[in-house]
């Protein structure tokens, strides 16, 4: 059995209505997705499947942690996540693209798994730069040996040593400077 087969919501014998759908996503999940920067984490998902007629809306509260590597120290760290997202689910004969909030499936299907767009909410939840939070009182929780490693390499500012270039002299007297 495939372990992402935990996420499909069975929705042929669901009445009209709201109804709520609680999934939890540990390393296995993530182990499932080969490309993935996440290898570990845990996070909790609630969808609310609104059922109508013609279409469903499904609704994700995302809510957990996942494990990073600090792009400044390279350190591992938990980095917290949070996401509300809304996708509709309609059902076509032929698919049409709508856009990346529409989904559109067969009306003889009465199932639909949800794992990857789980997936996809949890990476887009996370921050394009991934390093560690400051304490409180706005210390970093980075390692300091790797920030002082970091702070003997860093470049010396040039504009100080550097001669200007004579031709900057002419252009400073138009404008007054």
């Amino acid at each position: 059995m495939n372990y992402l087969s935990h996420y499909i919501i069975s929705f042929s014998g669901l009445k009209e209505g709201k109804h709520l759908f609680d999934f939890t996503v540990d390393n296995r999940f993530f182990a499932e997705f080969d490309e993935s920067e996440i290898k570990k984490g845990n996070v909790n998902i609630r969808v609310e499947l609104e059922k109508r007629t013609a279409y469903m809306r499904l609704k994700f509260q995302i809510e957990g942690e996942v494990e990073l590597n600090c792009d400044r120290c390279l350190e591992t760290f938990l980095q917290p996540i949070e996401s509300n997202n809304i996708i509709l689910v309609k059902f076509s004969e032929t698919e049409t693209d709508d856009g990346d909030e529409v989904i559109y499936i067969h009306p003889g299907v009465h199932q639909i798994e949800v794992a990857k767009l789980i997936y996809e909410f949890i990476v887009l939840s996370i921050p394009i730069r991934h390093v560690h939070p400051d304490k409180k009182d706005g210390i970093s929780l980075c390692d300091p040996d790797m920030l002082r490693k970091l702070d003997e390499y860093k470049a010396a500012d040039t504009a100080e040593n550097d001669p200007v270039d004579p031709r900057w002299n002419d252009l400073k007297k138009i404008i007054g400077n």
